[in-house]
């Protein structure tokens, strides 16, 4: 997930941005291609592993479906330099034509955004999965249509699981089940659970689960509260009261590798690393699944999760074309897609939902899963500091 843009560092890179604008002429990343004018439209996004691959051939689907223009996709960076690029080019008056953002990225950002109504893309609510839409939305106005969402879910091993006298096919539900199958795990051998260290999830999901919250309107911390340490002590307890956790600290490069080494039964995983599972049982034969994720606490349904909304910059020249433009595109995506995009992320879009769990594809037919989550998501809200925090 990408750091949140605070108002110091907007205001440092906006006076950074301007200097480096006039000594450059107004300079922007993308120069070439949408500020040029001509029929080249930018597409610009965050998706650096195989989601990346996968949405250039998406583009190049349509590049051949139409001669209006031709969509060019690029993927410049991730994190903070992804932002400082788009933030830069916007001010210069030469941002891409269609820019990825996250959904607390969009408030900072919103001065450089044009309001999107969904009709003018021929669209509706009713196109998304309840709860998607919205993730765009700043203070009641669309800024962004929202393509997919990545919802937390259970990895787990199916051979530990049988061999652990678990049944395969009834993962963990709850916190005691989860608790129960990873003491089992640990009993054959294998860890019971493992997460990646120094990161907020699953905390986060936990802390939600158990009432708690993070921010209030003021944006005051909430997380310091009784549900949040519920969640903490939970963690603990597994790796220090329970011992079906190590104590190393680990990466993600190594949570994903205990895992298809079958040293670990259970993870929490994302869309993006469902190729990757899938690829190890064909691979190597392991029996690596997914399910969702357990609630652990009597609270609300809750499963943390990241949003991909896709925004259209202003430009200062070519302004209207480039913007009806790329409507049609983001219109197109949604639609012609969203199945295809199940490859590497949970698409927002409702009439995506049967054709993924029919496909032939076993990549896009498991997506479901992560799908199905959308429905109880939550994500991270859009703070002044929230980085530090």
């Amino acid at each position: 997930m990408l750091p949140t843009l605070t108002r110091r560092r907007l205001l440092r890179l906006a006076a950074g941005g301007a200097a480096g604008a006039s000594l450059a002429g107004c300079s922007s990343p993308f120069d070439d291609t949408t500020r040029g004018g001509g029929r080249v439209l930018e597409f610009t996004t965050f998706y650096t592993g195989g989601d990346g691959g996968l949405m250039q051939k998406i583009v190049d689907r349509y590049n051949a479906s139409q001669d209006r223009v031709t969509v060019r996709f690029t993927a410049p960076a991730y994190g903070g330099d992804y932002l400082t690029k788009i933030l830069t080019a916007s001010l210069a008056g030469a941002p891409p034509a269609i820019v990825a953002l996250h959904s607390y990225e969009i408030p900072p950002l919103k001065r450089f955004l044009h309001p999107i109504e969904l009709g003018d893309l021929g669209l509706a609510t009713d196109d998304f999965i309840d709860g998607t839409w919205q993730l765009g939305q700043v203070d009641d106005q669309l800024y962004g249509v929202t393509m997919s969402t990545g919802p937390q879910a259970l990895g787990y091993n199916r051979q530990l699981f049988e061999k652990a006298g678990l049944d395969p096919d009834r993962p963990p539900t709850t916190g005691a089940e989860f608790l129960a199958a990873a003491q089992a795990l640990k009993k054959s051998g294998p860890w019971g659970f493992i997460r990646e260290s120094g990161v907020w999830m699953p905390w986060l999901s936990m802390n939600w689960q158990a009432g708690g919250d993070l921010i209030d309107e003021r944006s005051q911390a909430m997380f310091a509260g009784e549900a949040g340490f519920e969640a903490a002590r939970f963690e603990q307890d597994l790796v220090h009261r329970y011992k079906v956790e190590p104590q190393q600290l680990v990466t993600g490069l190594q949570v994903g590798q205990l895992f298809t080494d079958q040293k670990v039964g259970m993870v929490c995983t994302f869309p993006w690393g469902l190729a990757q599972q899938l690829k190890a049982n064909k691979d190597r034969g392991t029996q690596l699944d997914v399910a969702p994720l357990p609630q652990f606490f009597d609270g609300p349904r809750a499963v943390v999760a990241t949003s991909h909304i896709y925004c259209i910059p202003k430009q200062r020249k070519n302004d209207e074309w480039i913007q009806a433009e790329a409507q049609k595109f983001i219109s197109w995506l949604v639609r012609e897609g969203s199945v295809a995009w199940a490859g590497a992320q949970a698409p927002a879009s409702r009439a995506a939902i049967e054709p993924i769990k029919a496909s032939k594809d076993p990549l896009v037919r498991k997506m479901s899963v992560f799908i199905d989550q959308a429905k109880h998501a939550r994500f991270a809200p859009y703070a002044y500091r929230w980085n530090q925090a």
